[in-house]
């Protein structure tokens, strides 16, 4: 019969990772296990009594809430999160709110720098204002009081194709660009090209 120390050890790798989270979840709150008021357990892991144990060194305090089935708790919760998320299923909504962590900023610019005409320029080959175009655009995307999931639209006028770079903001609203970020970079090409051949089609 394997005994409880035995099983310990041999998952003790296991056990390192068990309040790791928990850190993180407060770290990213901004606060101490003092400041948290109430603890409820979710998750058949806290059958386990070492797990058990290790959150109550972790969080400082013997009162963790086992007040919910922590098994239907989990399931219910992820299958509500999963069909909100989805265009199949239609069931009552359960609201989340989970803000992103960082600012996101937009950079968009020509892939060919010599299709960057100034306003000064397009002025000068005839064009309206309303059709002058700004090659080179810069903005905030994303704050962190938005929501993730929500949805943006951009309308630009641009006929050259372009780089769209998105930034993760490191230093509060700074744009600098000691303090962004690379998350991504994508390419549309063949933007004048498309754009006709979708208006021939109207």
């Amino acid at each position: 019969m394997l005994q409880r120390e035995e099983l310990e050890a041999v998952a003790q790798p296991f056990f390192d990772r068990v309040a790791a989270p928990l850190q993180e979840a407060l770290s990213k709150a901004g606060l101490t296990a003092e400041q948290v008021d109430q603890v409820e357990l979710i998750g058949g892991g806290i059958r386990v009594p070492k797990v058990t144990e290790i959150l109550e060194e972790a969080l400082q305090r013997k009162d963790l809430g086992v007040h919910l089935n922590g098994d239907e708790a989990m399931c219910f919760g992820s299958a509500f999160i999963a069909s909100n998320s989805s265009s199949s299923f239609k069931v009552k909504q359960v609201f989340l709110t989970q803000h992103p962590l960082y600012d996101v900023y937009l950079k968009i610019s020509p892939v060919d720098e010599k299709d960057a005409l100034t306003e000064d320029e397009q002025r000068a080959e005839g064009l309206e204002e309303e059709d002058i175009i700004k090659y080179y655009q810069n903005m905030k995307l994303f704050n962190t009081s938005d929501y993730l999931g929500k949805s943006k639209g951009l309308t630009m006028n641009y006929n050259k194709n372009m780089r769209i770079q998105l930034y993760k903001m490191l230093n509060g609203d700074s744009s600098e660009d000691q303090d962004l970020e690379l998350l991504d970079t994508f390419t549309l090409e063949d933007v004048k090209d498309q754009f006709e051949a979708e208006l021939s089609q109207l």
